[in-house]
């Protein structure tokens, strides 16, 4: 066993990935629920060494002012009061591909590229998922303060994973509306409405909206391009930390010049917006 190997897999439980029981409870979930979860899929050294990687890096705050689809809209076809040109603030700190890549022992980047992790994804969505070619969309890590404002969203890419290293004191919740946007198309009309219901009537629903409450080492997986979704915002000193994949059923998969130019992951990336 090479010491990359040896060091991932103290990091994580890879044996759950290979528990049959465990694959099909997971593709019934993602199917019924919209998400898929595996408490204490990252060990408790996982969770030290992994958030130790991502607070050495240098982190970027961002602050962004985009719509849902984390573009600036879309004035040629659609009025400015129409839910496709709802636009919101958006702020949390972001380390992104390029800086992890710099990382001494590269831990976060060696497990996206697990061939374990990939293969056991794809038979819980029931075929072949890729890892996105996004230079830093890819593979990110967030930090939520409480003066942060993470915003409502669809994913670009069709899938993402999040695995959480730190909890907040309260607050943080992962909320979404599963498989509320049949298509990937920013002209979808559910996508429209569900913008429409939950950020202009305002609908706080429960039965709209689902909440999960995130514990350190969860693995949480969901097909964000189909799901409206958002982290909660935070009370507390303490900020939530999480690593962020995201996979594609597409093989060359990369995010758009709009959404990049919306998104700064990574110290690295210059795009402004004119605020």
């Amino acid at each position: 066993m090479n010491s990359t190997a040896s060091l991932l897999d103290s990091l994580v439980d890879w044996s759950i990935l290979a528990d049959t029981s465990t694959i099909k409870s997971c593709r019934d979930s993602l199917k019924n629920k919209g998400m898929m979860i595996l408490p204490n899929f990252v060990t408790p050294i996982g969770i030290t060494r992994l958030k130790e990687e991502i607070l050495s890096c240098p982190h970027n705050e961002s602050v962004q002012h985009y719509t849902p689809y984390q573009d600036q809209g879309d004035y040629e076809n659609y009025p400015a009061a129409h839910p496709r040109n709802y636009k919101l603030h958006s702020s949390a700190s972001f380390v992104g591909r390029k800086t992890l890549e710099t990382a001494a022992k590269l831990q976060c980047i060696s497990m996206y590229n697990d061939q374990r992790l990939i293969n056991f994804l794809s038979k819980v969505i029931g075929h072949k998922l890729y890892r996105s070619k996004d230079e830093n969309g890819s593979v990110y890590s967030y930090r939520i303060a409480s003066n942060h404002n993470p915003p409502w969203h669809f994913d670009e890419s069709h899938y993402t994973m999040i695995l959480y290293l730190q909890s907040s004191e309260s607050g943080g919740e992962f909320e979404y509306v599963p498989w509320c946007r049949p298509t990937r198309s920013v002209d979808d009309k559910d996508g429209h409405d569900v913008i429409k219901k939950i950020l202009i009537e305002k609908d706080d629903k429960v039965d709209l909206i689902q909440q999960v409450q995130p514990h350190d080492g969860m693995l949480l997986f969901f097909a964000g391009v189909h799901t409206f979704h958002r982290a909660a915002p935070i009370q507390g000193d303490t900020a939530r930390i999480g690593l962020v994949f995201t996979f594609s059923e597409d093989e060359v998969f990369r995010n758009s010049d709009n959404v990049k130019s919306s998104n700064q992951w990574d110290p690295a990336d210059i795009n402004k917006l004119d605020k």
